[in-house]
């Protein structure tokens, strides 16, 4: 069994804890567990596990009794426990950043941890377009006044170094910058709030380029439809392919690219679903 710190999910552990125990010891039950624990029902355990219950703060210091968990690794699991059963991604992000203090150390991957900051901050994929476009020669207080909004120099500087660190930028020393086509290898439940912080962050931009910038400098188009659940997901389908099969070669075809842009597509329900019915009405909203 892998150690506790390489789970992200507390379900996942319990349940390869159990296993083990039962393995090497055929008469451990979730009876006895409950017994440790100092639970009065026998299958608390078991209901944990397969999602039917959750912990409270004082269920979770029982379980790590039971389990014989350590100091840090009865914090690790606490923080796990309230990360995976949190709805908002604020409280979601504040268990994530506890939970990173241990993923972060000796014999965890270090490229997770830089994967979370990259995607938390909206501006480290700006750096990386405008650090390959744009002759900055190390001068990371144009580079970032380059930013719209601007930041500051040494969060320009501190972006060039993730980007370099994770292999996103190349550099020949002379301060000239280019990128590349590394890749992220962090497990899914890191990277899927990292991408929220990231689309959350980017949606306040848009709505600031609103007053930011005039009509003839960007384009927000809406459509409010009424369609079935298969149509839905039709449509989210061809907007992920309109943006990799359409937009992204176009960008990548450029030869002398001047601007970082930033292309949102949101699809998102505006109404529980209901009964349908013969009809329907659709609203157009035109460029804003």
């Amino acid at each position: 069994m892998k150690p506790i710190f390489e789970y992200m999910n507390y379900r996942e552990f319990l349940r390869d804890y159990y296993t083990e125990k039962k393995a090497k010891h055929s008469f451990y039950s979730y009876r006895l567990f409950s017994q440790k624990a100092g639970f009065g029902a026998p299958n608390v355990l078991k209901l944990v596990i397969e999602g039917q219950r959750n912990l409270t703060k004082d269920s979770v210091f029982k379980f790590c009794k039971a389990l014989g968990l350590n100091k840090k690794e009865s914090e690790y699991f606490e923080n796990l426990v309230f990360f995976n059963q949190s709805v908002t991604l604020e409280e979601k992000n504040a268990y994530l950043n506890a939970l990173m203090k241990y993923r972060a150390k000796p014999g965890a991957k270090k490229i997770e941890k830089d994967e979370y900051s990259y995607y938390s901050e909206w501006y480290h994929p700006v750096i990386r377009e405008l650090a390959a476009a744009l002759d900055f020669r190390n001068d990371y207080k144009k580079l970032a006044q380059a930013v719209v909004p601007a930041i500051t120099a040494a969060e320009a500087e501190k972006s060039v170094r993730l980007l370099l660190d994770l292999g996103f930028l190349k550099t020949d020393g002379s301060g000239t910058y280019w990128k590349t086509s590394a890749s992220l290898t962090t497990g899914a439940v890191v990277r899927s709030i990292a991408i929220a912080n990231y689309h959350k962050a980017m949606m306040a931009r848009a709505s600031e380029a609103i007053e930011r910038f005039g009509s003839s400098e960007r384009d927000i188009e809406s459509l409010t439809l009424s369609v079935s659940d298969e149509t839905y997901r039709l449509m989210i389908k061809k907007a992920q392919d309109f943006l990799v099969q359409e937009l992204l070669p176009m960008a990548e075809a450029d030869a002398k690219p001047n601007r970082v842009v930033q292309v949102n597509l949101q699809m998102f329900p505006l109404s529980q679903t209901v009964e349908p019915k013969e009809g329907g009405e659709e609203e157009k909203h035109g460029a804003a």
